[in-house]
């Protein structure tokens, strides 16, 4: 999301605090690309929340749960208004930022992180070995291995040593997939903070930035069970609005567990954040894939993959 478009999602929170608080909108208010969606999701949590109070727009730093807060017969609700030009905006669990399990301190210690561990076993360097093999690239074409790789992809299917080299590529990553998450399952777990990880996945945070800032807070996990999502999303001309109750999804989930952890299985490329309950006995509550978005694997964009 670009900065004109992120001011204009600020503004049009502020836009929904003046429908509920029945405050007229400014000229700039009608003028903004978000005002149907806006009318529409302030009508949805005015028939939800019948008699509300004390109405305020929360701000848009990364320490902050939700965009809205108002009081409900001495209740706070936090709403997040979530809006689309799209029939559904809610897409995939999540995509996050390959380093997170580290960055955000799930284990404990030095551990290395995806992107530490890929580098000291030179995953670049073998990645563009095995491009090198291929001889027939045009003279124009960048010699990055991204570009390589998307050479080769588009005429594997014609090339057999493009394919096979693609192949062997994509083979040796999911080793180096393997050998970290081994790695991994030997390092300390810290149980409260992988608590909070699944707490801000569950919520629908999945910016880098945000979920850093939250992870530190000691507090965040007490709001967060106050948050509702809205959805405003464009169907056929018309603005379509749900909503998500996280918070109360979320309370439910914490207090059925004693503890959260992450637990592994050879030979995947993926790991598990379960709930260990009372009998000792593990949930599967969400799963972790080591991936790369984009040309192939191994290639470009590591991320975490993240289902339920």
């Amino acid at each position: 999301m670009g900065k004109h478009e992120r001011e204009s999602i600020e503004e049009a929170e502020k836009i929904i605090v003046k429908l509920l608080n029945n405050e007229s909108l400014s000229k700039s208010d009608l003028k903004n690309h978000w005002l149907e969606h806006t009318r529409s999701i302030a009508k949805k949590i005015k028939k939800d929340f019948s008699d509300i109070t004390s109405v305020r727009h929360l701000g848009n730093d990364y320490a902050t749960i939700g965009d809205i807060s108002f009081m409900y017969y001495g209740q706070e609700i936090i709403v997040e208004a979530k809006m689309s030009d799209k029939k559904s905006g809610r897409g995939t669990k999540a995509n996050i930022s390959q380093n997170a399990l580290t960055e955000n301190k799930l284990f404990g210690g030095g551990v290395d992180s995806w992107s530490e561990f890929r580098n000291k076993k030179r995953h670049d360097l073998w990645v563009m070995k095995y491009l090198d093999e291929f001889k027939e690239y045009p003279e124009n074409l960048p010699q990055d291995k991204e570009n390589k790789a998307r050479y080769l992809r588009k005429f594997k299917k014609k090339n057999k040593k493009a394919a096979e080299i693609l192949n062997e590529i994509q083979k040796r990553d999911r080793r180096e997939k393997e050998e970290y998450l081994l790695y991994l399952s030997k390092q300390k777990q810290i149980p409260e903070n992988i608590r909070r990880f699944l707490s801000l996945i569950i919520l629908g945070i999945h910016k880098k930035e945000k979920i850093s800032a939250l992870i530190r807070s000691d507090d965040f996990i007490f709001k967060a069970q106050k948050l509702i999502l809205y959805y405003g999303n464009l169907s056929d001309k018309k603005i379509i609005v749900s909503s998500e109750d996280v918070g109360s999804s979320l309370k439910k989930i914490l207090s059925k567990f004693k503890y959260f952890k992450i637990n592994f299985s050879p030979d995947v490329t993926c790991c598990k954040l379960v709930g260990v309950d009372s009998k000792g006995n593990n949930v599967t509550l969400l799963q972790i894939v080591l991936h790369w978005k984009n040309i192939a694997q191994g290639i470009k964009t590591p991320c975490l993959n993240i289902f339920d």
